[in-house]
């Protein structure tokens, strides 16, 4: 028996090497011919007289700027360096147009409504067409801005343009069927996070909030396409709420004049004699640079206290410091913009961040992006200036103390849970014990003193006195255009205007802008590409998975602190 378990160890050893060494062997040559092929591609497809750039929306522009530090690999391409290659194209005399492909849309409201600002400038001297087989709100909203909407005369084509229709599910019932309750601790009549794990159905202060958000919404987004198309509102709410342009097709459309022309899109080139087309991410557009810099940093994703991960929507003050800190270090870099797209997360991270902003001797003009809100909006606050679109949203300022417990689920599977404890509130945390009315006071009490302390930051940074501010606090949730009137923002502006207020504000009159990337370490960039493969291969799929799954619970302090006073 010895020597058969001795064989078959031998065997699995030899196997597993083998495999190991062609996985290595094949990601270095993945690896390898990426590198060439991109040297290839370095080289800019030459640019003839009457050239198209095409812009495929369906790719994603992202608010952020990873840097994976791999040789011959440039930064990842975002949104700012989208709105920077337009505006470059439109001085580009080889350059005749813009086609904007907007089938499966990945582009955001407010991300519609700065690059739509931009298009309407290139529009005034250039040739804007868009193109696409379906039409949703935001690609009716971004194909608007062109002169030509084109699309296939075809009843196959798919129009759902309408108000709104917004769900959400509730778990209540659900997670009790598993056996999982959850303490959820408001400090906001308003801070709804939460109730979707203690309620059946939708609460008043939620909805009212939501109705009012939705209903503003819309009225902006037919204001923006009245104004485009040069309808009035009445007309073209009208359309909208009667369901003449849902359920329908291309055909509907021309009918109703929202778009220019029936046809495919080979024809519709051959047609307009169109011949030379070059997708955008391969112009090549010239970057002015200056001594005088201002530097844009992004914050993008959800707030957390300590991540050191390569990850793109996330925000640390392990991460986001040390770009500010290298920002306030650099005598070219005259300002700092930060744009902002966050819905909240860790009171502690979004203090810590906000502290640091606060105590920054140069400028800091925030650029809100979509969301602000919560531990965001606490970010954003401590800049000298807040700038966000009307669609944005802002506010949302509370906090919650979110504990689930688990003994039900226990019992349902046959788990008894024996606690040993030793001193007042050491089972505050407890995932097994049911939440005693002292623990819970006691939370809240916590919970209370966190949303005093955001109070005050915001009402210093934004000088409003802390009775206004409790008004409009409560963890309501405003859009910019509503934050504008309430205080809450400086300014309706996109990024671009963002940029160009702390320059003129700052007497900068000769600059650049330079974007500020995360790094990731090049070893640890390879073994992200290659930790598929090493998962399947290089060891047993299910310890792998609970090794990994022990790492995250360990790295969360679910066994130990639950998060609570999450400002989200």
């Amino acid at each position: 028996m010895f020597l058969l378990k001795f064989i078959y160890r031998f065997i699995k050893f030899i196997f597993l090497e083998i495999c190991s060494f062609f996985i290595k062997s094949l990601i270095f040559l993945i690896i390898l011919v990426a590198i060439i092929a991109t040297i290839v591609s370095k080289e800019t497809p030459e640019m003839k007289k009457n050239t198209f750039l095409t812009i495929n929306l369906d790719r994603k522009y992202n608010d952020t700027l990873i840097d994976e530090n791999i040789p011959f690999f440039s930064k990842n391409k975002n949104f700012y360096n989208l709105i920077q290659k337009i505006k470059a194209a439109k001085s580009d005399p080889k350059v005749e147009g813009i086609i904007l492909l907007t089938d499966n849309n990945n582009l955001s409201r407010t991300q519609i409504i700065e690059l739509g600002s931009i298009l309407r400038d290139f529009g005034k001297d250039k040739k804007l067409i868009s193109y696409g087989t379906s039409m949703d709100n935001n690609t009716i909203l971004i194909s608007s801005y062109c002169k030509n909407k084109v699309m296939p005369p075809t009843t196959s084509t798919m129009v759902s343009v309408t108000a709104y229709n917004k769900t959400l599910p509730y778990y209540k019932n659900l997670i009790n069927k598993l056996g999982v309750s959850y303490n959820v601790i408001h400090v906001g009549d308003y801070k709804s996070f939460g109730e979707d794990y203690v309620r059946e159905h939708m609460s008043e202060e939620r909805k009212s909030d939501l109705t009012r958000i939705l209903n503003t919404n819309f009225d902006l987004f037919v204001n923006e396409i009245s104004k485009n198309y040069n309808l009035s509102t009445e007309y073209l709410k009208n359309i909208i709420l009667d369901g003449k342009i849902m359920g329908e097709n291309s055909r509907t459309l021309k009918k109703l004049n929202l778009i220019s022309n029936l046809e495919y899109f080979e024809n519709y080139i051959k047609k307009n004699n169109i011949k030379n087309i070059l997708n955008i991410d391969d112009y090549d557009a010239n970057k002015v640079k200056s001594k005088s810099k201002i530097a844009l940093i992004y914050a993008s994703g959800e707030i957390i206290y300590n991540e050191k991960s390569p990850k793109s929507d996330v925000i640390s003050p392990d991460r986001l410091i040390p770009l500010l800190k290298k920002a306030e270090e650099n005598n070219e870099i005259k300002g700092v913009v930060l744009r902002v797209n966050s819905p909240g997360g860790s009171a502690l991270a979004s203090n810590i961040i906000y502290d640091y902003i606060k105590n920054m001797k140069k400028p800091v003009y925030i650029s809100v992006s979509d969301v602000a809100a919560s531990g965001g909006y606490y970010i954003a606050s401590a800049g000298k200036k807040i700038f966000a679109n009307n669609e944005s949203i802002l506010g949302s300022i509370g906090v919650v103390s979110l504990i689930p417990n688990f003994s039900e689920t226990a019992k349902k599977i046959g788990v008894n849970m024996d606690s040993l404890s030793l001193g007042k509130y050491s089972n505050l945390y407890s995932l097994t014990e049911p939440m005693s009315k002292e623990n819970r006071e006691h939370i809240y009490n916590k919970s209370v003193e966190t949303y005093k302390e955001f109070l005050s930051c915001v009402s210093e940074s934004r000088k409003i006195p802390i009775q206004e501010l409790e008004k409009i606090a409560q963890g309501k949730v405003w859009l910019g255009s509503e934050s504008k009137k309430i205080g809450l923002i400086d300014s309706i502006g996109s990024l671009e205007d963002t940029i160009s207020a702390l320059a003129k504000d700052n007497n900068i009159v000769s600059y650049s802008v330079e974007e500020m990337a995360y790094d990731i370490d090049f070893m640890e960039s390879l073994n992200l590409k290659s930790k598929l493969l090493t998962t399947l291969f290089g060891e047993s799929l299910i310890n792998n998975l609970l090794t990994n799954e022990s790492k995250k619970l360990y790295r969360e302090e679910l066994f130990f602190k639950p998060l609570t006073l999450y400002c989200e």
